[in-house]
């Protein structure tokens, strides 16, 4: 099965943190890992990935923002997220390399597991992926408190953006 080596350069992942005033977008740009997928048969034998994702590396978009995070996450106890995906499902494949998908996998950071479901789209060929997918999360589920800014409380619930490129080995 071809393997692909995720562009750090090109994937992040976006966190959207909600509150009664307004959204706050959290970027991490330090993404890497590796892909095993087959084009020609991405709906039938499915694909395998490990992403590990630099903790440290983010931006709240103002320098308050980011030390508060760099606190409230414990980001000097636990500076590095995976991400294992476990099955690939409900593929439909287009033209063109065109595809969508579910996949299944396990977060791994802070000491603790959480299972997700990702659903997402994108393209797959022999030299390259290039693929967007989002999930919602409960951060109390890894152990984190709910930050507060200010006066103002963020949901327990965020909106988790994946951007992923990838190069075939």
């Amino acid at each position: 099965m071809p393997i692909y080596r995720v562009d750090s350069q090109r994937s992040g992942i976006v966190v959207r943190a909600r509150s009664s005033i307004h959204d706050t977008n959290t970027t991490w740009d330090t993404l890497s890992g590796r892909v095993e997928a087959d084009p020609a048969t991405l709906d039938s034998a499915g694909a395998t990935a490990s992403l590990v994702v630099d903790m440290t590396s983010y931006d709240a978009g103002d320098w308050l923002k980011n030390r508060k995070l760099k606190k409230d996450l414990d980001l000097a106890r636990h500076p590095i997220a995976t991400f294992d995906v476990t099955a690939l499902r409900d593929v439909r494949q287009k033209d063109r390399g065109q595809f969508s998908a579910t996949a299944d996998g396990v977060l791994r950071w802070r000491d603790r597991e959480l299972s997700l479901t990702v659903t997402g789209q994108g393209i797959i060929d022999n030299t390259r992926i290039e693929a967007t997918g989002s999930f919602d999360m409960d951060i109390r589920e890894l152990g984190v408190q709910p930050p507060r800014f200010l006066m103002f409380k963020v949901a327990n619930e965020v909106t988790v953006e994946v951007t992923l490129h990838a190069r075939a080995e």
